[in-house]
């Protein structure tokens, strides 16, 4: 009878065991050295400049030099106030306003003309008649100039009697 001599199954070599690490870390290699010689374009470098941010003109006040004096609408009574305006359009506001003083008196006086005393006398009374000159004189600056830059209307003096 034959004997079948069982031989052990041949084991890989070495150079076959190794094959799939060795793959594995020669494409590592490669894809980090791709990598790094692609980053540099998509990342921003420390040293790169930001894009610039908007630049804003500093708060600027302008003081309207007339003093406003109107009757009061339904009453005996008048109102002299003396106003400022606040702006953060530079140049370009100031000088409207300077510009197109006459518009901005005629503005002031009928938005007083229309106000009432009981309007004056309630809380935020002052508060109501800023707002409406405020939006009175964007609207005389954006009409004349294309320019309506105005932040805020102050009231540096008010006498109602």
């Amino acid at each position: 009878m034959a004997e079948a001599t069982a031989e052990p199954p041949a084991r890989p070599g070495l150079i076959r065991r190794l094959a799939l690490p060795l793959l594995l870390l020669v494409g590592g290699a490669a894809a980090g050295a791709a990598g790094a010689a692609f980053m540099p374009q998509l990342l921003p470098q420390a040293g790169e400049a930001k894009p610039p941010e908007p630049q804003v003109a500093p708060l600027e006040y302008v003081e309207i030099p007339n003093s406003f004096t109107a009757n009061l609408k339904d009453t005996g009574r008048f109102v002299q106030v003396k106003i400022a305006i606040s702006t953060q359009g530079g140049p370009p506001v100031v000088e409207a306003v300077k510009r197109h003083h006459v518009a901005i008196v005629a503005a002031i006086l009928d938005i007083l003309a229309d106000t009432r005393e009981e309007d004056l006398a309630s809380p935020g009374g002052r508060d109501m008649l800023t707002r409406k000159m405020r939006l009175a004189l964007n609207d005389v600056l954006q009409r004349k100039s294309g320019i309506a830059g105005v932040d805020d209307v102050f009231l540096i003096s008010f006498v109602m009697q």
